[in-house]
């Protein structure tokens, strides 16, 4: 018989060349896994994936040298010898679009992970294009970038300030910001050069208020992210482009959240807002200082809440009751133009609430307080417009004395400009850059196509149901904010030319942003073989012929 010691002995040999295959087994894994990889197999490799990046930088490289000689090719510079040669300027404009274009390749790469939901994807979009347009545009470049600096700078000092008087005079040294935004001649070493002399250290004031005078009428509610971030920025800095910057941030992150929140509750068509709020022009205008920063998101906002409980028929909650009104009042108060948008309320219906008079009540509630809103604010700001255009009052009195020949003005207005401001909803005419540069109407026209191909992409199957008289409001809903547009250009701007002028001048296409929304109520199906994802990365990749534009613009 065996002993005990033999046994454990018999069993401790047995463990050892298990133990010894197992090891032998791993280690030919290893030296078959190692084989592998040194192997090049490309059945393995994702050929479209690798297509697509390659067709990616041809098309960036493409667009870049296509707009780059419009730039260059000026009459002093058609000779092919000096278009061949490579300065350091152009250079150093060539590696930054190199760099733009890897930035928004990485944000188009980091959005095909299938985890991160369209709402995510559009911040990472957002934030990036945003910083390229923050790199690229010099503070003060954008439009009237100057004048609202001024307002929510004024509006800063007011709020924070005990026994603050209002005044439109300001250090000497924002008189140089001006300046600057006026001349052709400013370039990036332009800024460089004088970065030290917007230290804001004189004793001595000028009245500023010729710079900004249409700006005061804006609500300070409308400013106020850029206002708080600007005040940090003047308790960490007295000089003006840092402190500008602060307030460039501290808007723009606004803008990007509450954005980001509309495509994330809007159920349906989610692809359209992301859509427009990714347009040059959009994003332009939420990076630099501008009244419309917050505006155009609370418009965003509020629809997307309107067509969700219409879309999904859901109840409407408490929460919901004071987003609607909050974002309401804020488009009210904002811009009074946009006042109609209120009345989407109507496509409310009983079954959103808990009972019918549950539903006519909230409609009530929410129209009336946003007109007391609005109309409130439009009468202090008539007051202070008044004051600062005395031809206002008159161009008023010319409208209502011949309505019908104001209603053929605007008609004619339409008529003679409305291609423009398709491209000019887009990117602009001569909005980038203080009218610096001009945007190519070709660039605006086929990123009106991508809008358009936007509005009939759908994420589900389903169609919305809406009758044709709530149809009828929605259509008379766009045409009264479209003409209230165009009366408060011709009382605020067109009078400062000529009263009772046979045509409005000062209308931008991007004031239509908004009114381009309400169009998903008017479609009942909308059935687009497209993947929208194509659409949102061509939208991206046409960035940078606006930013190829605005470089060229600054390198002298």
């Amino acid at each position: 018989m065996e002993t005990n010691s033999e046994k454990e002995e018999l069993q401790n040999s047995n463990e050892e060349i298990e133990n010894s295959k197992q090891e032998e087994t791993k280690d030919l894994k290893k030296t078959e896994e190692k084989k592998e990889r040194k192997k090049i197999s490309f059945k393995n490799i994702n050929w479209m994936t690798v297509f697509k990046e390659i067709a990616y930088w041809v098309f960036v490289g493409i667009l870049i040298l296509f707009f780059d000689y419009l730039e260059f090719k000026t009459p002093e510079k058609l000779s092919a010898t000096n278009y061949l040669s490579m300065d350091p300027k152009r250079a150093q404009a060539f590696i930054v679009l190199f760099i733009f274009a890897l930035v928004l390749d990485i944000a188009l790469h980091i959005t095909k992970i299938k985890k991160l939901q369209i709402y995510q994807k559009f911040i990472i979009l957002a934030v990036s294009i945003g910083v390229c347009y923050w790199v690229a545009v010099p503070f003060g470049q954008g439009t009237d970038e100057v004048s609202h600096f001024l307002r929510v700078y004024e509006i800063s000092k007011k709020y924070t300030t005990l026994n603050y008087q209002d005044t439109t005079e300001f250090p000497t040294e924002f008189e140089k910001l001006a300046v600057f935004q006026q001349s052709r001649e400013i370039s990036y070493d332009t800024y460089k050069e004088h970065f030290g002399s917007f230290n804001v250290i004189s004793t001595e004031k000028a009245d500023m208020g010729y710079a900004y005078w249409n700006m005061r009428l804006y609500s300070p509610i409308q400013y106020f992210p850029q206002a708080v971030a600007l005040t940090v920025g003047r308790i960490v800095s007295n000089n003006i482009l840092v402190i500008g910057t602060f307030a460039r941030v501290g808007g723009f992150l606004a803008w990007v959240l509450l954005c980001a929140y509309a495509i994330k509750i809007v159920p349906n068509r989610k692809t359209l807002f992301m859509i427009l709020c990714l347009l040059p022009v959009n994003i332009f205008s939420a990076v630099c200082i501008s009244g419309d920063t917050l505006t155009n998101a609370a418009c965003m906002v509020f629809v997307a809440m309107i067509y969700r409980k219409v879309y999904l028929k859901e109840k409407i909650e408490l929460k919901d009751k004071i987003v609607l009104i909050l974002s309401g009042c804020l488009m009210a108060l904002c811009k009074i133009v946009y006042l109609p948008f209120v009345f989407l309320a109507l496509l409310l219906k009983k079954e959103n609430f808990d009972s019918k008079k549950a539903c006519i009540v909230f409609i009530i509630i929410l129209i009336a307080l946003s007109c007391i809103v609005g109309i409130g604010w439009l009468k202090i700001g008539n007051q202070n417009l008044v004051e600062s255009n005395a031809a206002s009052k008159d161009q008023v009195k010319f409208i209502l004395q011949d309505p019908l020949h104001y209603f053929l003005i605007m008609l004619h207005t339409f008529e003679e400009k409305g291609t423009d401001y398709i491209y000019q909803l887009t990117t602009g005419l001569e909005l980038i850059c203080h009218g610096k540069t001009t945007i190519y109407p070709i660039i605006g026209y086929i990123i009106s196509i991508v809008v358009v191909l936007g509005i009939f992409v759908n994420e589900d199957d389903k169609d919305t149901k809406i009758n044709i008289i709530r149809k009828v409001l929605v259509w008379l809903i766009i045409l009264g904010v479209s003409a209230l547009i165009a009366t408060a250009i011709y009382v605020q701007w067109t009078s400062l030319m000529e009263i009772g002028r046979y045509m409005i001048a000062g209308i931008q296409g991007r004031y239509f942003i908004p009114v381009v929304l309400l169009l998903i109520f008017t479609i009942d199906s909308a059935r687009l073989s497209i993947k929208n994802r194509n659409l949102i990365s061509f939208l991206t990749i046409m960035q940078l012929p606006v930013l190829a534009l605005i470089i060229n613009t600054f390198v002298k």
